[in-house]
């Protein structure tokens, strides 16, 4: 009998658990559904109101005459606004606009155009945008304006076209471009993207003044026009093409240790300096990236969002320390959305030191185990190079010396005419 309750009570508390989970099975799902159709009916509303604002700036801009078709600091240049947020029904949205001339290929392009005029209609594009649970969305319409009774005209201007690739040379398509020339009248302010080309084109671009670039993308690098060389502000002349090619791509990170050298131990209190090989400027000299780093109670340093670049490190004697030498050698070139790691190996200051690197003359691979043999009357010292092909000679006396380097399956470098002053860094290929 005892056993026969038992039984019972146990089958009721199976039976319970299975009908609580069919039941919250079944809730789950009528609340899903339910979710979904709440999701469906806004995204609804919120689109309905998106085509009727895009309907809305499209019927404006048939409204104007051709000269009229223009965004206010756009080429061509008008009173539309090149974006604008609109609150309609509850939702808000970003109306964009772009107008630009268009070149039919029809009658040739370029200089190839027959008859010598490039602007041969207005491109109109209303992208209207409103950000839903799922991610934001857009309704797009386009559309040409042609001249009066298809009459194209010609225009005073010449034709900007701004080229985006990425560190591999591949186009960048979405990039964002913004070009201003605050000396043409009215002032250009554009904001506008990359087509699948990687390429933006304005023609009719004015002869007035200089356009300056800048060339950016969501977790990419940004390139630039500068005030010189390298990259100066563009000027476009009458009839022709003036061309600026920018270069971006995904930012990088980079992980740089102070070491001891000889025995590996953290340095924690000597900062170093690191500047890339880009620069904004030839004269003077201007690093696009050029900073002072560590020293902050830490042997290890982290960089983040770091361009590709190729960069160099060096530490003040003033800190007491010497660079005796870097794992991976130096430059270190640091490639679009990569995480690189570097060692500098620190030793004590000294007003002379020697920073040998050993390479194989075929194909710059480094050498380690070399032998380094550095004498002269009253010094002879022999070092094998680690795993980065490096050693270092610190505390020597100005002067010339000899130096001997050998490696198994190489033939042995010599000079009798190292002239050593100061911290002197050489590169031996071996044969």
């Amino acid at each position: 009998m005892h056993l026969r309750t038992a039984s019972s009570r146990g089958v009721t508390l199976i039976d319970t658990i299975v009908g609580i989970s069919i039941m919250l099975v079944i809730f789950l799902g009528i609340f899903a559904a339910f979710e979904l159709s709440v999701d469906v009916i806004t995204n609804n509303k919120a689109r309905a109101g998106a085509i009727s604002l895009a309907d809305e700036r499209m019927e404006y801009i048939r409204s104007l005459s051709y000269a009229a078709v223009g965004t206010s600091g756009g080429i061509p240049s008008g009173t539309i606004a090149q974006s604008e947020t609109v609150a309609l029904n509850g939702v808000t949205y970003m109306r964009r606009t772009l107008i630009e001339y268009a070149d039919d290929p029809k009658d040739g392009t370029g200089s190839s155009d027959s008859n010598g005029i490039t602007a041969d209609y207005k491109a109109v594009k209303v992208d209207v945008a409103w950000t839903s649970r799922t991610g934001t969305r857009h309704i797009t319409l386009v559309t040409r304006v042609s001249p009066a009774a298809g009459l194209e005209t010609t225009l005073a201007g010449g034709t900007l076209s701004i080229s985006v690739l990425n560190s591999a040379s591949s186009p960048v398509s979405g990039a964002s471009v913004a070009i201003t020339n605050s000396s043409a009248h009215p002032a250009i302010n554009i904001n506008t993207f990359t087509n699948s080309s990687g390429a933006v084109t304005l023609v009719g671009a004015t002869t007035t003044g200089s356009y300056a670039v800048v060339v950016t993308d969501p977790g990419y690098s940004t390139d630039q026009t500068y005030n010189g060389p390298p990259q100066g502000p563009l000027t476009v002349s009458a009839n022709t093409t003036t061309t600026g090619t920018f270069r971006i791509d995904v930012l990088s990170s980079m992980t740089i240790l102070t070491l001891a050298y000889g025995t590996g131990a953290p340095i924690t209190a000597a900062p170093f300096s690191m500047h890339g090989a880009k620069t904004t400027s030839t004269s003077p000299l201007t690093y696009k990236y050029n900073a002072t780093l560590g020293g902050a109670g830490s042997a290890t340093t982290t960089i983040s969002n770091l361009e590709y670049d190729t960069y160099t490190m060096s530490v003040s004697s003033a800190t007491g320390y010497d660079l005796a030498y870097s794992c991976a050698p130096q430059p270190v070139s640091l490639a679009a959305g990569t995480a690189a790691t570097t060692t500098l190996y620190l030793a004590p200051h000294s007003t002379n030191s020697l920073a040998v690197k050993v390479v194989a003359n075929s194909n710059g691979a480094l050498i380690s185990g070399a032998s380094v043999r550095l004498y002269k009357t009253g010094y002879d010292t022999t070092q094998a190079t680690d795993s980065c092909g490096q050693t270092f000679f610190g505390s020597l006396s100005a002067g010339t010396y000899s130096l001997s380097v050998s490696a198994t399956g190489h033939t042995t470098y010599n000079t009798a005419s190292l002239s050593i002053a100061s911290t002197t860094q050489v590169q031996i290929p071996l044969n």
